[in-house]
């Protein structure tokens, strides 16, 4: 957690911006290779596409591949309980019996929403609110949001933003803030999902991963990590090297959605995983400040979840790439610390390099 915030340089590049969406407003950004379309409802990524053709993507009806899951409209994301897409908080992932201890000695109680756990900041997390837009230009759009003292349990008041940048032709980062004027736990993150190959009546599976991490999370049966990290050495979570999420599936007990416990020092953006997809050759390569990355390969959509273009969603379509703390550290003093003081900035910069 880094107590500063600096605006990143980005490079000229030849986007344009477009506003659009039912009911929340829609930011598109466009460059050479990738046009994005961001939503004010839950800071969310509703589409990415990638361009073959250098300078095709903001030309009329020029196609590119959509690569990460989306749905029809608004409605359609409120329907569900997904998080496709948004940017989750106060806290993103699990926090056990939906409670905590705060460093005051105080128990917090906060609104649970997957039997007796708070998950992805509890039933009306960011994820379902409309956040305002701050800030806008060319080649980038800030979201803001203010969630006051009590909001599902937690203390404080707290204002939070979501920039998303256009860095490069084919580069973008989301950089994630807040401050709050009480002790609260803050893990915000990005719950995009990708499918590389755009076939999202298709399963993911058959994607390449690799994650720099040495060391995973066990879980219990209600996906709450356990006492102690393990070695991902001889494990079907072992993606030090490159391997299929098919090949390695077999090797697990409870399937992929469990945190690893990245390489490197906390704090500093660095390279955490790579994500490809053998048939189409498409890339994506993944940066984070965050300790940890949650891997989740999908195993809930149905066919009545629709893309935009009325597709229905095979059941396991995506891969969410999760950067984040730990889950449930607000009662591990052991885990990296999620603890956002007053007069503290709490910032969380995430990038995504496609090729």
């Amino acid at each position: 957690m880094q107590k500063s915030h600096q605006k990143p340089d980005m490079a000229e590049t030849s986007e344009t911006t477009r506003i659009s969406g039912k009911h929340a407003p829609r930011v598109t950004l466009i460059t050479s290779q990738i046009r994005l379309t961001v939503s004010a409802l839950g800071a969310r990524l509703c589409d990415l596409h990638l361009y073959e053709d250098s300078n095709s993507a903001g030309l009329e009806g020029a196609k590119g591949t959509n690569i990460t899951v989306g749905l029809k409209d608004d409605d359609a994301y409120l329907a569900q309980d997904s998080y496709i897409g948004a940017v989750c908080g106060r806290y993103a992932n699990r926090i056990e019996n939906s409670r905590y201890t705060d460093p005051d000695g105080r128990e917090i109680v906060l609104s649970a929403n997957e039997g007796e756990t708070h998950l992805h900041g509890g039933k009306d997390g960011f994820d379902r609110r409309i956040w305002d837009i701050t800030d806008q230009s060319d080649r980038s759009v800030t979201f803001k949001l203010a969630s006051p003292d009590g909001d599902q349990g937690y203390p404080g008041n707290m204002v939070a933003t979501a920039t998303y940048s256009i860095l490069a032709e084919n580069r973008l980062r989301l950089e994630i803030t807040a401050t709050c004027d009480a002790p609260c736990p803050v893990n915000m993150t990005s719950h995009a999902y990708w499918n590389l190959s755009g076939k999202f009546d298709q399963t993911a599976a058959d994607h390449v991963l690799q994650i720099n991490a040495d060391q995973w999370l066990p879980v219990d049966d209600k996906l709450i990590p356990l006492a102690e990290t393990r070695n991902v050495a001889g494990t079907g979570y072992d993606f030090r090297s490159p391997a299929r999420v098919s090949d390695m599936l077999p090797h697990t007990s409870q399937g992929f959605d469990h945190n690893f416990c990245l390489t490197g020092d906390r704090g500093t953006l660095r390279p955490i995983a790579t994500l490809s997809d053998p048939d189409s050759g498409r890339h994506l390569k993944l940066f984070s400040t965050e300790a940890g990355l949650q891997f989740y390969l999908a195993k809930h959509f149905t066919g009545t979840m629709k893309t935009a273009n009325d597709v229905p969603l095979n059941t396991s379509t995506g891969i969410a790439l999760e950067p984040q703390t730990w889950p449930n550290s607000p009662n591990r003093p052991d885990f990296p610390s999620p603890w956002l003081k007053p007069g503290e900035t709490y910032r969380h910069v995430i990038e995504w390099e496609f090729s």
